[in-house]
């Protein structure tokens, strides 16, 4: 039994059943003779470690395995308050963790605004931070410079998700396409769309014959991306399909060009169903569509079914979504405020009006349509500043519930006017705004303008019960405070 076996069996059974053995003379060393059993094996374990630890031969390391050094980073480094302000939101902050969000995300702006970069030392910490906050990782670049790109490239490797992994995917996607899940496949349709359109549609006509029609489907769904005229030729082959599910996919997508064949088609169809009646107070009637004969039923419209009344009413939606919105204009001679106060009181036909423009982004629509109703999705797509206007007037008149217009506040940019803040703030101040401010309390401290952190203190200085009120009241004051101190630090 050597020295180590016998120092291992006296620990491990004790010095009383089995002594502590003599070190060995080769290592020269003598246990002095007053020590116990106890202390003369503890004395040996010790001099058996440093032995062991003397004796270990250095690892040769394999080149290839190594990441390679960090280049250097030509950028300035922020200093002063600017770094001071950054670690203390990301080591110690003085704020909750919602606005530390906003502030980190501010801070990086500004630091891209100024042309500068984060100090080396945070790095880890933005990082980590990023990788739970997706608000943080979009505003990354270009604040965390050449060597956070560096070890963001390595963090991501680790992690099997690196930029350079996704770009080799995305090649060889490009190159075997045909090979492809079929989550992948679409995925590379979605990104072409993004990025090369007619590539996309290449692509996929290409293969097309090839493909189940569920991934036909899939693909072509992708199409919402860039739509334009050129893609008629493609949804025009997939309106003779075999499957319903491309079918539809394709008369959804073509319902969204208002000057493609299918289109015109539609309005066709649309024409002799419409008839302005009355002398002095005219009124546009409109008829129902007829069985679809072999063309309609190519282009969408609803089959008469194998028993039961048929869905008439669907048909016509279904003509109506697909054709030019200028054939209700052409029909009464009018504008489009006109031509909807004739349909006052045909509350599925003024849907249809609604979503078709809503889809096509006509403004002109858009505009005629939200003087006569309120709705998010018909406000989305007006202009930014536009949209603040209309949602001032919407407060102000009460016409809508301040619960309505959550969402449309939220997909405003931030921030807001001055106008449209104080009327938030207002509608938050009354009797039961409480819960208005709960759900506006992920965007109100950033979608507030600097100039309503004084109002937003004067509200807290107010007795008020409500303590979720004052949290996010509290919250703004907070936040606009802190962002000061940032604007400041970077000036």
């Amino acid at each position: 039994m050597t020295w180590l076996a016998e120092l291992r069996a006296a620990a491990l059974v004790g010095t009383a059943r089995h002594p502590a053995p003599s070190p060995p003379a080769e290592l020269g060393v003598r246990p002095p003779e007053v020590h116990t059993a106890e202390e003369s094996l503890l004395d040996q374990a010790a001099l058996a470690d440093a032995v062991i630890r003397a004796a270990r031969q250095p690892r040769r390391l394999d080149d290839a395995g190594l990441a390679r050094p960090a280049p250097p980073d030509h950028c300035p480094q922020a200093s002063g308050e600017a770094a001071r302000l950054l670690d203390l939101l990301l080591t110690q902050p003085p704020v909750g963790p919602e606005l530390r969000t906003l502030l980190v995300a501010d801070w990086l702006r500004l630091a891209a605004a100024s042309g500068v970069r984060v100090p080396h030392k945070l790095l880890p910490p933005l990082l980590a931070a990023a990788g739970t906050r997706a608000s943080v990782a979009e505003h990354l670049h270009p604040a965390i410079g050449t060597r956070g790109r560096w070890l963001q490239g390595l963090l991501e490797s680790d992690q099997g998700t690196s930029d350079s992994g996704a770009g080799h995917q995305q090649g060889a996607a490009a190159r075997d396409w045909a090979e492809l899940a079929g989550t992948d496949a679409t995925a590379e349709v979605e990104r072409l769309r993004r990025t090369d359109p007619a590539a996309a549609r290449t692509l996929l006509g290409g293969h097309w014959d090839n493909l189940a029609a569920r991934e036909r489907a899939a693909h072509l769904a992708t199409f919402t991306a860039n739509l334009g005229p050129d893609d008629e030729e493609l949804l025009e082959r997939a309106l003779d399909d075999k499957a319903k599910s491309v079918r539809d996919t394709a008369a959804a997508l073509l319902d969204r060009l208002p000057d493609s064949a299918r289109a015109a088609r539609m309005a066709d169809r649309l024409r002799p169903l419409l008839r302005l009646n009355g002398v002095l107070r005219k009124r546009l009637e409109i008829g129902l569509p007829p069985e679809p004969d072999a063309a309609a039923l190519r282009d969408g419209v609803p089959a008469q079914p194998r028993s039961g009344e048929p869905d008439r009413l669907a048909r016509l939606d279904t003509i109506i979504r697909g054709a030019p919105l200028d054939t209700w204009t052409s029909a009464t001679g009018r504008g489009p405020a006109s031509a909807i106060a004739l349909l006052k009181g045909e509350t599925r036909v003024l849907e249809a009006i609604a979503s078709t423009a809503a889809r096509r982004a006509d403004l002109e629509w858009v505009r005629a349509l939200l003087e006569d109703r309120f709705e998010p999705r018909l406000l989305a797509c007006l202009p930014a500043v536009e949209r603040e206007e209309r949602l001032v007037r919407q407060l102000r008149s009460s016409a809508a519930p301040p619960f309505a217009l959550v969402e449309p506040l939220r997909d405003l940019p931030r921030p807001w006017g001055p106008a449209l803040a104080a009327e938030v703030l207002e509608q938050i101040t009354a009797k039961n705004g409480g819960q208005l401010a709960v759900m506006l309390a992920g965007i109100l401290p950033a979608a507030l303008p600097p100039e309503a952190a004084g109002q937003c203190r004067q509200l807290l200085e107010r007795s008020d019960d409500d303590a979720a009120r004052r949290r996010v009241l509290r919250d703004a004051v907070q936040y606009q405070s802190f962002r000061q101190s940032l604007t400041e630090a970077f000036s």
